[in-house]
């Protein structure tokens, strides 16, 4: 029922209204202060709503006083928090998709709008502003029972049919994400999705996740999941396939799997007593006893009344669940309370258990908890829970997801710092024992709401265990849209040149295999001389290349001509050019992750183009570097000139007999960049001279004074070319 019901009704509910108004306030005992500026509604608003808009008001703070209302900004990629009421107001900060904000406060706009007045941290910084109703999840039992109440849910809950799904929430998801999203929706309508923007680079976070020991495979996962033992025997260094499949928010959105991205707040509608022994009763946490220290509160008693009453931010499931997970039969010494020298002493969620060895791990963790005055199971556990509330949910890491895997790109902590655990399964299976919680308590279609991480540049289909992923039809064809002033037909694949078909401005060819990795198209002018150069990068995915332009990478190397070098070992040679702007930016922030490794100058004879690529490495091809290490644990840095803010290094080939003074040779520029930890060589056009058409050039135009010492190089220079047989 919305506003309009209510204003019409107003006589008959305004009672019960003020009654519950007053009940509430006579139970809550902290009320949080009014908005800074500014009512609940209009000022021409009439009386009589106005007083309606005000008592809810009213209600609702004492509702967010009592615990803070959390809900997650969605239905866009981006929004705006508006420093007023509307539309056209300016932004106090604009947030991503997923941004977790706390509910204050209600305005109701002339139009019966629903805007929640909202405080949140981004950036590490707080804000406070308006977001419309209709752009917020919440799953908070309260508040959605205060909406009931006051017919103040702005439309939220009410779904139009919109795109292919029908389902405003889905189809805010990548296409790859529908199918099994709408499968949920339909088992359970009242659950919300939430896409979160991380605004990250598939490959950039995989990357990330597979530095040192930050993702680990346990024991019993299947050997494609581990990579070299990482401690004494039970855990071992993930593979990068294991850390896709269980990093690829896709394969987690089954119900079994879908509670890894619930928020970890506690929500009294479903968080309940008896869900939480059923839970436990098989378990080394069950009711048969006291839990340690403890007269007579079980675990189960001791884990909800912890959510609920100490820390009260906390979901009892999570904190359940999470001991369960790191403590699985129960045995470890962590929890014993008898380890010598820490007698007492209990450290649940083996917070600060850290080393590469048994015994390390456990002094580690008991010293830990106690430094903390964890003595006793109760004080372990609260420790823990606050330990978790204050670190974690309320730093932007609010689902057990974003605990392992931190890629909020506007949480308090860097991404892929500050992570809980090691355990990639963790999210798996924790989510799994937070479903047997939720079908205990008969929960299941309660109104949940899941912030699902989307990352730029993900894989066509979900990333599957090897061995497993569907036969799909291969193409090893590239199709490029070729930039402004580009016609040639002809596209570098690493290197060697491949004929595609130009059809207005895009180009199509086909690839030899699977593992190119970067294209490159050459432009020239009308004496064809190279003019300028375009990458993409390459990708083999799911049957086919996937394509992305690298328009910062435009010009990396140019062409700066030939010259004979008539002093000393005489010699010709090749210019090759790059920004100085765009080197800096590659040796320090980087470019789209790309960093510079090395770069320089390839040359071969002419004549062997026709047999052997022109690439780093191949057959027949000398390479010389001007920017690198140099493998012996120097660094090379040789720059020839620097002309209009671009260095310019130079190859010479010295020593050219006689008998090869009108042999063509061939020079091209290399540069070799690093991303996620992969190379990417890619070159600048290869150009032919000889070093008699090349002094013949030179006289021709008149560079040299006749009689001049240069000038009489040159002459002889062809004389004796003339003079071989």
């Amino acid at each position: 029922m919305m506003i309009k019901a209510h204003k019409r009704k107003y006589k008959k509910y305004i009672a019960d209204i003020l009654a519950a108004a007053l009940f509430l306030a006579g139970v809550f005992t902290t009320v949080l202060p009014a908005r800074a500026e500014g009512s609940r509604y209009p000022a021409d608003m009439d009386a009589e709503t106005a007083l309606f808009i005000d008592e809810a008001g009213t209600v609702l703070q004492e509702i967010a006083a009592e615990r803070e209302i959390m809900a997650l900004v969605y239905l866009a990629d981006e929004y705006p928090v508006r420093t007023e009421p509307s539309l056209d107001s300016g932004a106090a900060v604009t947030v991503l998709s997923g941004q977790m904000v706390n509910i204050l406060d209600v305005y109701v706009d002339r139009d019966f709008q629903v805007w929640e007045y909202v405080e949140l941290e981004y950036g590490g910084a707080s804000y406070s502003g308006y977001v419309p109703r209709a752009n917020l999840a919440v799953s908070d039992a309260r508040f959605l029972q205060w909406e009931e109440t006051y017919g103040m849910n702005g439309g939220s809950n009410v779904y139009s049919v919109n795109g292919a799904t029908g389902y405003p929430d889905i189809e805010a998801f990548p296409e790859s994400y529908h199918p099994a999203l709408l499968a949920l929706k339909e088992q359970h309508p009242s659950w919300t999705f939430v896409k979160m923007n991380t605004t990250l680079n598939w490959d950039a976070v995989i990357y990330a996740q597979m530095q040192g020991g930050k993702s680990l495979a346990h024991k019993s996962l299947p050997d494609w999941a581990k990579n070299g033992l990482y401690d004494t025997g039970n855990w071992y260094y993930a593979t990068e396939a294991a850390v896709k499949v269980y990093m690829d928010p896709r394969n987690g959105l089954t119900e079994d799997g879908i509670f890894q991205f619930e928020q970890l707040t506690y929500n009294e509608q479903y968080h309940t007593l008896e869900a939480m022994r059923t839970f436990l009763n098989n378990t080394f946490m069950n009711d048969s006893k006291p839990a340690p220290g403890q007269d007579t509160m079980t675990f189960a008693e001791m884990f909800w009344y912890i959510g609920k009453e100490e820390i009260r931010k906390v979901s009892p499931f999570h904190l359940a669940a999470r001991v369960l997970q790191e403590q699985g039969q129960g045995n470890s010494p962590l929890i014993s309370g008898t380890y010598p020298g820490y007698e007492g002493y209990y450290n649940y969620f083996n917070i600060g258990a850290s080393g590469k060895t048994n015994e390390e791990v456990i002094i580690n963790g008991l010293q830990y908890a106690m430094d903390h005055g964890w003595k006793g199971s109760y004080a372990s556990v609260l420790g823990g829970a606050d330990f978790i509330s204050a670190n974690y949910i309320k730093k932007g890491q609010d689902t057990l997801y974003l605990q392992k895997f931190n890629v909020n790109p506007n949480g308090s902590h860097p991404v892929h710092t500050h992570q809980y655990m090691q355990n990639i399964s963790a999210p798996t299976s924790e989510a799994l024992s937070m479903k047997k919680l939720y079908a205990g308590a008969n929960s299941l279609d309660s109104t949940f709401v899941f912030k699902i991480p989307v990352f730029e540049n993900m894989p066509a289909k979900p990333c599957a265990a090897p061995g497993t992923e569907e036969p799909v039809e291969e193409s090893l064809e590239i199709v490029l849209e070729l930039p402004e002033g580009y016609t040639e037909p002809v596209i570098w694949l690493d290197g060697v040149a491949f004929t595609g078909t130009f059809n207005e401005r895009t180009v199509t060819l086909t690839a030899a295999d699977k593992n190119a990795q970067g294209a490159v198209a050459y432009k020239y002018n009308e004496a064809g001389v190279p003019t300028g150069m375009y990458v993409w990068s390459l990708k083999y995915d799911n049957g086919r290349y996937i394509v992305q332009a690298e328009p910062e990478l435009e010009d990396l190397l140019t062409y700066h001509g030939f010259s004979i070098r008539i002093t000393g070992k005489s010699g010709i040679r090749f210019k090759t050019g790059i920004s100085v702007d765009l080197r800096n930016r590659l040796t320090s922030a980087g470019v789209n992750d790309y960093r510079l490794l090395e770069y320089g100058t390839l040359v071969m004879n002419d004549a062997n183009r026709e047999q052997y690529p022109m690439v780093k490495g191949g057959a027949k091809v000398q390479s010389g570097m001007a920017y690198g290490a140099d493998g012996n644990g120097g660094f090379t840095d040789v720059v020839f000139e620097t002309v209009e803010n671009r260095y310019r290094y130079t190859s010479v080939l010295v020593g050219v007999p006689a008998s090869q003074y009108k042999t063509a040779f061939a020079f091209r520029g290399y540069i070799i960049l690093e991303r996620y930890g992969k190379e990417l060589t890619l070159y600048g056009p290869p150009v032919a001279r000889s070093i008699y058409a090349l002094a013949e050039q030179l006289l021709e135009r008149g560079s040299y004074e006749p009689g001049s010492e240069a000038y009489e190089f040159l002459t002889n220079l062809i004389k004796d070319g003339d003079a071989q047989p």
